[in-house]
């Protein structure tokens, strides 16, 4: 055996054992994925569903082109999804239309009867085609990036005159989360079937308890004025008056008598 052969050996022997212990390395840093075991949670919900799958798929194929780390750090409130979702089977100019989805979220400053509580998201959709829906049979499966939270859900919601509203509020709690929504629309002698689209949006980490509106005045409490020579804030008692003493009863006055005259003269 020659000088190259033994050394052309022991590189491969060190370049192994530098390969073995880079993956003992790699395995014993490896730190815990949120989005990865939610986008887990999500494939397995999805089960065979075929929609469902291409659902889940576009948010692992979104989270792995941007990257989960860059996703957790956007600042910025992403109302709308991504793009507007390529929709068939319906539409005024033809069998093909778009439906724009968003979320709501609560933000910072005072709130109203209609709020959401705060780590709600609201998924909303709304087609490019005439008319009331009949039935709604869109999805959403969303993943907490941050928490590993995640869910599918149908946008099964209601409106007061008990036609589908298109939408679905979930509970994600704070973070970034990323969505995807699909499925169908029915209208009168039309079926619009959505093709999956993909969004992201800040779910802000906000009190439960909403701040004082600008200029409201705080609730104050009304105290009676103190009376001077008193203690300050003291409460004061009516004083009672005495009566004025009634008056002594006036005894009558007696009667008068007429006394007779001491000398009577009689005339002759």
């Amino acid at each position: 055996m020659n000088g190259r052969s033994i050394a052309g050996k022991m590189a491969a022997v060190t370049a192994t054992s530098i390969g073995a212990l880079a993956m003992v390395v790699a395995t014993a840093t490896a730190a815990p994925n949120p989005a990865n075991d939610g986008i887990d949670n999500l494939t397995k919900l999805a089960g065979d569903d075929v929609s469902a799958k291409a659902g889940v798929s576009a948010i692992a194929s979104f989270t792995n082109l941007v990257g989960a780390d860059r996703l957790r750090t956007v600042s910025a409130q992403f109302v709308p999804f991504s793009y507007a979702a390529p929709t068939f089977g319906c539409g005024s100019n033809g069998p093909i239309t778009t439906v724009i989805a968003a979320a709501t979220f609560e933000g910072p400053g005072p709130r109203t009867p209609t709020s959401l509580t705060p780590g709600d998201l609201r998924f909303s959709a709304s087609p490019m085609q005439s008319g009331f829906a009949l039935a709604s049979g869109l999805n959403v499966a969303w993943v907490n990036l941050n928490t590993g939270l995640s869910g599918i859900v149908a946008l099964d919601d209601q409106t007061e005159f008990r036609t589908p509203s298109l939408s679905k509020t979930v509970h994600s709690g704070a973070g970034t989360v990323v969505a995807s929504m699909w499925g169908s629309i029915d209208y009168p002698g039309q079926r619009c079937v959505m093709t999956p689209t993909v969004g992201t949006f800040v779910v802000p980490d906000l009190p439960v308890q909403a701040p004082v509106a600008p200029g409201e005045p705080a609730p104050t409490t009304t105290t009676p004025a103190p009376v001077p020579g008193l203690g300050s804030g003291e409460a004061v008692r009516p004083q009672a008056t005495e009566a004025a003493p009634a008056p002594a009863p006036v005894a009558p006055p007696a009667p008068t008598t007429t006394q007779p005259p001491s000398a009577l003269t009689v005339g002759g």
